[in-house]
């Protein structure tokens, strides 16, 4: 539906998008829901699909999400506030990195910690220079040239990277926000896909 009520709710969820996200090139947003049940501070539930986006630090190239009923507050709503969730609410989709998605992960200083700990881990090497997405795996190169192949697998909603032929070096977990649960990935081509599903909390859509 249309209305000066969902074209409110839609700048609200736009600008709480914007404000947690530090790039957002490309957003479109589909939003269900009834008249009354907008008057309500109630949303069926909406879909987002966006393009160019960082979020906690992550490069991705694409997001695809959908979310289940929204409760929010119509009075700041009106007043044109970003939007203030009532109850939190679970979302359910798909994000997609590129090999330049990943590596420019990796130049930010929040994965030093992380990507030097699996360059000492899996090559020997003091830090870890870039990403590349092969053959259906995923390629780590250390800045002195050596480098590894890795599976990646999903195991009890958590990403871990498998190294390959190498039966000295267990999987190891990368680093997740704990409201996040994964459910499959699949590398194809170029491409990066993670699909799962996340709760996002009352407080996270009034905040930074």
């Amino acid at each position: 539906m249309s209305g000066p009520l969902m074209q409110l709710l839609s700048q609200g969820m736009r600008l709480w998008l914007t404000s947690v996200c530090s790039e957002l090139e490309q957003l479109d947003l589909d939003l269900d829901g009834s008249a009354l049940g907008l008057l309500a501070g109630h949303l069926q539930g909406g879909k987002l699909t966006a393009k160019g986006v960082v979020f906690q630090n992550l490069a991705l190239a694409n997001v695809e999400l959908q979310s289940d009923p929204i409760d929010f507050e119509v009075g700041g709503l009106i007043k044109k506030q970003k939007l203030q969730l009532k109850h939190k609410f679970q979302i359910q989709g798909c994000v997609t990195f590129s090999a330049a998605n990943l590596n420019k992960s990796l130049a930010n200083p929040h994965w030093l910690s992380f990507s030097n700990n699996i360059a000492s881990q899996l090559l020997g090497a003091n830090n870890l220079a870039s990403y590349a997405i092969a053959e259906n795996k995923l390629s780590l190169h250390s800045g002195d040239g050596r480098s590894i192949q890795c599976n990646l697998e999903v195991l009890d909603g958590m990403l871990w990277l498998q190294p390959i032929d190498s039966k000295s070096t267990a999987a190891i977990p990368v680093p997740m926000d704990p409201a996040i649960r994964l459910e499959n990935v699949l590398i194809d081509g170029q491409q990066l896909k993670l699909t799962g599903s996340s709760i996002v909390s009352a407080g996270a859509a009034g905040s930074k």
